[in-house]
């Protein structure tokens, strides 16, 4: 399955959305900052930081749910003293200058990057565009083998995906059951590794989070600060 086709073909406000933003998020970024959320979809979270007072700016590789966001944003960009902005980029191929933002946000992002080169790519673009003593918030699924969904999946698409925890995840509620999109869960190692040679690792916290399918599994929020 094409890397990005997956995400594309989702319309509208259909692309998944399921993870919620912790609160150490807002201990370290305060109001009024300018943030970047990578992969945001038809920007939930970008307005959900508009309303507590942070000027967001958001980026997919989804048009259309971009053109959905970008009309959202006319109601909400009258109504609220912050501004959000959409536009519709690549996260390895940022089109911001350096230190443009204080934060940069990526939530439940890294795991629809499929490549492993492409999520360092991805952890480079955010330590350019974030300015000095920036804050990186990092959220995504852990691999979970003791969950015997995760662990079924996990091995039932190794031979397919060549990577453990990279899993497809499909749409099981017709009959012909449809391949969405490539997905995967992080060890604990691998995303401090990501992160550790561009960021001092502030944070570092296990919790739970939703799946596409419902499902409660193992997650892990990282706050990083640009070295």
């Amino acid at each position: 399955m094409e890397r990005e086709r997956g995400w594309k073909q989702f319309k509208g406000i259909e692309t998944p959305s399921t993870v919620e933003i912790h609160e150490l998020f807002f201990k370290k970024v305060h109001k009024g900052s300018e943030v970047l959320d990578l992969g945001c979809a038809w920007g939930r979270i970008v307005f959900q930081l508009q309303r507590e007072g942070y000027s967001v700016t958001g980026i997919d590789i989804n048009g259309s749910a971009i053109d959905n966001a970008l009309d959202t944003a006319k109601k909400t960009n009258k109504k609220y003293q912050k501004k959000v902005k959409f536009v519709t980029a690549n996260a390895m191929e940022l089109p911001f200058s350096d230190e443009s933002f204080d934060a940069c946000f990526l939530q439940a992002f890294l795991t629809t990057i499929v490549l492993p080169e492409d999520r360092s790519k991805v952890i480079s673009e955010a330590y350019r565009v974030l300015k000095n003593n920036g804050v990186l918030y990092l959220a995504d699924f852990g691999q979970n083998w003791k969950n015997p969904i995760c662990s079924d999946r996990y091995k039932r698409d190794y031979p397919v995906t060549g990577e453990k925890g990279t899993f497809i995840v499909t749409d099981d509620s017709k009959s012909d059951v449809k391949e969405l999109f490539i997905a995967h869960h992080y060890t604990r190692e691998e995303l401090f590794n990501l992160v550790k040679d561009d960021f001092n690792i502030e944070n570092f916290h296990e919790t739970i989070f939703t799946t596409f399918h419902g499902n409660r599994t193992k997650g892990y929020i990282i706050i990083g600060r640009k070295k």
